[in-house]
C-alpha cells in the first residue's frame, strides 16, 4: 500500500488516529486527529507537540487504556494502543473520539423522552379523571355523554401522538428509500387535498391544487405522509376564510397558507420534534408537534431540500425540492 492510499484511508475514518515510534516521532496523523488537536498538517511532529492533556495521558498509560479529556472545549475520548511487530513493541497508536456528537444525541434522546412523557400525561390524566367520574356515578344524564366525548377526543389525541412517534422512530432507524419507485407528487397532492377537504371546511379554509404531473423517485407511502402533514399543518394554523395553495412544478412541491405565520426567531426551530410556536393553539387544533419533524426526516430520506418562508400575520410557505437523480441508497 502506497502512502497516498494509506493517507486516504486514514482521512476517511470518523475517529482521529495518530501513530508514533518509540522515540516519540509522529509517523502519521489523520485529518480528524488534526482537527481535534487544532493542528494543521505537519504541526504534529513529536509527542511534545501534542496538547498538555494528551501528553499527560501518554505518561504512564498502558496499552488498551482510555480516558476522556477536554480539548479546546470539546470532550474527547483518548485510547492508547501499542504497535507491535514480531512480538516487539515498535511504537504507539493514539485514537481520538469526539464525544460531542454522542453527547448531543444523548441530550436529544433525554429531551425526547421527557417531551413524550409530558405529552402523554395530559390526555391520560383527562381520561382517568372523566372515567372516574362516570365509574363513581358522579356523572349523570347528559354529563355521561359529554364526558365520554371528551374521553374519545383525548384518546384520539394520544393515538395520533403514538402513531407519529412510531413513524418518526421508523424513519430514524431504517433507510426506507430502498423501496423507491417513480411517484407522481401532483396525484398525491390531489389525494391529500381530497382527504383533508372536510377538515378544511370545518375551519373555513379552502384548498387549491395547481401545477401538473411531477414524477420523483421515492417511497409513495412516505411522500403521501409528507404532503399530508404539510397540508394538515397549513390548515390547522390558518385563519377563517383562509386558503392553502399546493403547487407541483420544476421538481418542487410548494405549500402556501394565509395563516398566522411564524415569528422569525422561531423559524430555525420549526422542524424540531415537539417544538410549537403557540402551544395553546396546537392543543386546541389537535397537533402532536411532530408533523414537521416527520416531514424533515422524509426529505432527508429522499435527498430533498426544504425551504421555509414565513411572516407573522401573512402566512407561511414551505417548498420541498427533489433531486434530479434518485438519492443513493443508505446502508
Amino acid at each position: 500500500m502506497n502512502d497516498a492510499m494509506r493517507n486516504g484511508i486514514l482521512d476517511a475514518m470518523e475517529d482521529g488516529v495518530a501513530a508514533f515510534d518509540l522515540e516519540g516521532t509522529a509517523l502519521c496523523c489523520n485529518e480528524k486527529a488534526r482537527a481535534l488537536l487544532h493542528a494543521n498538517a505537519g504541526e504534529i511532529r513529536t509527542i511534545a507537540d501534542l496538547p498538555a492533556p494528551v501528553r499527560a495521558f501518554f505518561g504512564g498509560v498502558r496499552s488498551g487504556q482510555s480516558e476522556t479529556v477536554d480539548l479546546y472545549g470539546q470532550a474527547v475520548r483518548l485510547r492508547y494502543q501499542d504497535m507491535t511487530e514480531n512480538g516487539m513493541r515498535i511504537g504507539a497508536v493514539l485514537v481520538l473520539c469526539d464525544l460531542g456528537e454522542q453527547q448531543r444525541a444523548e441530550r436529544l434522546r433525554r429531551e425526547f423522552t421527557a417531551n413524550v412523557s409530558h405529552e402523554l400525561k395530559s390526555p391520560l390524566t383527562s381520561i382517568s379523571g372523566y372515567a372516574e367520574l362516570i365509574e363513581t356515578g358522579m356523572a349523570k344524564g347528559e354529563d355521561v355523554r359529554a364526558f365520554a366525548k371528551r374521553i374519545r377526543r383525548e384518546s384520539n389525541r394520544m393515538l395520533n401522538l403514538v402513531t407519529d412517534i412510531i413513524t418518526l422512530s421508523e424513519l430514524e432507524e431504517r433507510a426506507l428509500i430502498e423501496q423507491a419507485e417513480p411517484v407522481d407528487l401532483y396525484a398525491i397532492a390531489r389525494e391529500a387535498a381530497d382527504t383533508l377537504e372536510s377538515a378544511a371546511m370545518v375551519r373555513g379554509v379552502s384548498i387549491r391544487v395547481s401545477g401538473g404531473p411531477m414524477q420523483v423517485r421515492g417511497v409513495r407511502s412516505l411522500l403521501s405522509e409528507l404532503v399530508y402533514n404539510l397540508l394538515d399543518n397549513a390548515i390547522r394554523y390558518n385563519r377563517a376564510n383562509g386558503t392553502v395553495s399546493v403547487r407541483t412544478a420544476e421538481r418542487t412541491l410548494t405549500v402556501r397558507d394565509t395563516g398566522i405565520g411564524i415569528p422569525k426567531r422561531f423559524q430555525s426551530r420549526i422542524f424540531e420534534r415537539f417544538f410549537r410556536v403557540d402551544k395553546s393553539r396546537s392543543k386546541t387544533t389537535g397537533g402532536t408537534g411532530l408533523g414537521l419533524a416527520i416531514v424533515k426526516h422524509i426529505c432527508e430520506q429522499h435527498g430533498a431540500s426544504i425551504r421555509l418562508t414565513s411572516a407573522e400575520g401573512i402566512g407561511t410557505e414551505i417548498a420541498v425540492t427533489f433531486p434530479e437523480e434518485a438519492p443513493e441508497r443508505n446502508e
